[in-house]
C-alpha cells in the first residue's frame, strides 16, 4: 500500500503547499480529503480524477473539501462510472452538494456502511474531538487523524499516524494538536505531521526534538512525497 501526501498544509496559504489531501495506493485508488489544490497535486502524481475509485472526507471544513464539486465535476466529464463519496457523519452534507449540482448524482454513489471497505482496503472510523464533528480513518496499522486534539484511543492498534500538529507549544489543545497533546497521548512508533499554521511549521525543528524524546519517528512531509506499508 502506498500513501502520497497531496496536501500537507492548512486553511491559510504556505508557499508549495496545497490544502489537506492524501492519495492511498492499492488495489484501489482513495483519495482522503480534498482540500484546495489538491486537483493539481493529483495530476502531478500521475493520476487524474476519473482514476479515483473512492473518496472520503474528514469533516466539512473547506481546507478539507474545497475541491469536491470539482472533482465530481471533472469525474463527471472524464468517466462513466460511478465514484464511492463517503463521510459516515455527514451523509446529508452530501446529499445538499449534490442538490445543488443535480446532474453530478448520476455518477456518485454516496457510501453510508460504518466499516467502509474499497477492494481489499478497509477503513475503520473514529471519532475526533474537533470543533465541528471529525472522523479520523485507520487502514492496517495506519491512523489519518483529519482534525482533531489527541486522545488515548484514538491510537488502539495503530503504529503509524498521519497527524495534523495544527499548533506550536504553549497553546491549549481544544479542537487542534500541540506537541505537548501529542506526546501526552500518541502511542505509536512513526508520525508524519501536516496541518501546520505557520508558527508551528516555523517550529517544526524543536517540534522534532521533543516528541523524538518521546519515543515517536517523527516527520513533516512535503506535497508529493509518499511512502509504503
Amino acid at each position: 500500500m502506498k500513501v502520497t501526501f497531496l496536501g500537507t498544509g492548512v486553511a491559510v496559504p504556505l508557499a508549495k503547499k496545497a490544502q489537506s489531501s492524501l492519495l492511498i495506493e492499492d488495489d484501489k485508488l482513495i483519495l482522503v480529503d480534498c482540500g484546495f489544490g489538491c486537483m493539481l497535486r493529483l495530476e502531478e502524481a500521475g493520476y487524474s480524477p476519473s482514476d479515483l475509485d473512492a473518496i472520503l472526507i474528514t469533516h466539512f471544513h473547506t481546507d478539507h473539501c474545497g475541491e469536491l464539486i470539482g472533482i465530481l465535476k471533472a469525474r463527471w466529464l472524464e468517466s462513466d462510472e460511478k465514484i464511492d463519496l463517503f463521510a459516515p457523519f455527514a451523509k446529508e452534507n452530501l446529499e445538499a452538494v449534490l442538490e445543488a449540482y443535480p446532474y453530478l448524482r448520476t455518477k456518485v454513489k454516496v457510501v453510508t456502511k460504518d466499516k467502509p471497505k474499497f477492494g481489499s482496503m478497509k477503513f475503520e472510523v473514529r471519532e475526533g474531538k474537533h470543533a465541528i464533528i471529525n472522523y479520523a480513518y485507520k487502514i492496517e496499522n495506519l491512523l489519518i487523524s483529519g482534525d482533531t486534539r489527541s486522545f488515548p484511543e484514538l491510537y488502539e492498534d495503530v503504529e503509524i499516524a498521519i497527524h495534523e500538529m495544527s499548533l506550536n507549544f504553549g497553546y491549549k489543545a481544544v479542537d487542534h494538536t500541540t506537541p505537548e497533546n501529542f506526546v501526552e497521548n500518541a502511542r505509536v512508533k512513526k508520525a508524519y505531521f501536516v496541518h501546520m499554521y505557520p508558527e508551528a511549521y516555523e517550529n517544526r525543528s524543536k517540534i522534532k526534538e521533543f516528541v523524538e524524546k518521546h519515543g515517536v519517528d517523527a516527520s513533516f512531509p512535503d506535497d508529493l512525497e509518499s511512502f509504503e506499508i
